[in-house]
């Protein structure tokens, strides 16, 4: 829960690479856009992949930064991925608020297993026990890795 003194969960890592986007968001709490705005990097003028897990704590900011997105002019494809749900969570959102993306978005649930493999960076989800649906993420940086 946010307080005066702590937001909730939001891990924006830069992997940038020249020739792929570096930027990925793991989870996106309420508070995220605001503080994105404190750091060096502007997230919505690149193209990203988000890693959600559907907790309310971890996901009620995601609506409004795809939002701000669209209304900052980028048209760069985005990808969201995250557990059973989330492609619900935030079809209903844009829909209910009137809301939509003026770029492709494209939602994929992912279940336990590899989820990306890019050449330069792989990434694998692992189930945890929890009450709700949540998956651990490894990121594997394959870049300067010897052949």
């Amino acid at each position: 829960m946010p307080t005066r003194t702590r937001n909730v969960t939001a891990i924006l890592l830069n992997l940038q690479h020249p020739t792929q986007s570096g930027l990925w968001l793991f989870d996106c709490g309420e508070g995220t856009q605001h503080q994105l705005l404190h750091t060096a990097f502007n997230p919505w003028k690149t193209g990203q992949d988000f890693y959600q897990s559907p907790s309310w704590r971890s996901s009620f900011g995601l609506p409004g930064l795809l939002c701000s997105r669209s209304m900052s002019g980028i048209i760069q494809p985005l990808t969201i991925y995250g557990p059973q749900g989330i492609r619900e969570f935030v079809e209903t959102a844009l829909r209910i608020s009137g809301s939509w993306t003026d770029y492709p978005l494209e939602i994929v649930e992912i279940g336990a297993g590899e989820i990306l493999d890019d050449g330069l960076r792989k990434v694998t989800a692992y189930p945890l026990e929890h009450h709700w649906n949540v998956m651990a993420i490894v990121l594997k940086n394959m870049i300067n890795r010897v052949h």
